[in-house]
């Protein structure tokens, strides 16, 4: 099944919708949609409808919505038809789909289809280990982004990540592959809030956009990272919590908060 990405108002591209949205809500916030079975109870329904909730509560709150494939996939097809009705519940929010694929050209083909033709995503994560004509797959779709890990937030970030290669670390060398892959506008880096001096040091040879997870339960450093990674562009900083709002009691009081804390850093850069 094929389905067309949602109507809107705004310019064609995600990364432009994305600023527009940013400027409109005041926002640089994007939610995770990471249903965890073990503290959301009926499967996929009630995940479906646990995050139907965190949607309509925190959507003026956010410039973009991040489902992760994995906690959709466990629920089996189940969880694939609740996705495409949760993507259904915000069509003037982009939704990235942080799936973070990564294989051959075909498959990585396929993968893109599934991602942007049958799940109607705005933008995703893939992987660059394969290296870039593995990701042109997805970037040759160029009204949708496209996110490329490059140093991540989890502890075992720094075992591959941080190797020397022509006498700088690998995060270095995947920035500028994104920058010769960028052709379409499209394309941003995934650099966790667990690492700020590799923030600053990425925003210091490249401008694309930054997406920053890591913040919340995985305790990154909030100010370090959005004050390293702001550059005046809205799409520069678009900084990702799941499960600090998903599982808080009131979901919209902790989105609005995590807003403001944000927009406070960059208020003080700017």
């Amino acid at each position: 099944m094929f389905r067309p990405a949602p109507n809107y108002d705004w310019p064609v591209s995600y990364f432009e919708r994305l600023r527009a949205l940013s400027k409109e809500r005041h926002t640089l916030l994007c939610v995770g949609l990471d249903p965890d079975p073990e503290r959301i109870e009926g499967g996929a329904a009630g995940a479906l409808r646990h995050c139907r909730g965190i949607v309509r509560q925190t959507q003026e709150h956010a410039c973009c919505f991040k489902p992760n494939s994995a906690f959709w996939e466990q629920y089996g097809p189940d969880g694939w038809k609740a996705l495409l009705e949760l993507r259904d519940e915000a069509p003037t929010t982009p939704f990235l789909f942080d799936a973070k694929r990564g294989d051959m050209g075909n498959t990585m083909r396929a993968y893109a289809t599934a991602a942007f033709a049958t799940m109607a995503m705005d933008a995703a994560t893939v992987n660059p280990y394969l290296g870039a004509d593995s990701i042109e797959e997805f970037t040759r779709y160029s009204d949708r982004g496209v996110y490329i890990l490059c140093r991540t937030s989890n502890p075992g970030a720094s075992n591959l990540q941080h190797l020397q290669a022509d006498g700088k670390p690998l995060y270095l060398h995947v920035a500028a592959m994104a920058e010769s892959l960028n052709v379409h506008g499209n394309v941003g880096l995934v650099v966790g809030a667990t690492a700020p001096e590799q923030v600053a040091e990425l925003r210091a040879v490249t401008d694309l956009p930054f997406l920053i997870p890591g913040v919340g339960a995985q305790g990154g450093d909030l100010e370090g990272s959005v004050r390293a990674a702001w550059n005046g562009d809205p799409a520069s900083c678009l900084v990702s919590s799941s499960r600090s709002i998903l599982y808080a009691d009131n979901p919209a009081r902790a989105a609005a908060a995590m807003k403001d804390e944000i927009n406070a850093i960059v208020g003080a850069v700017a």
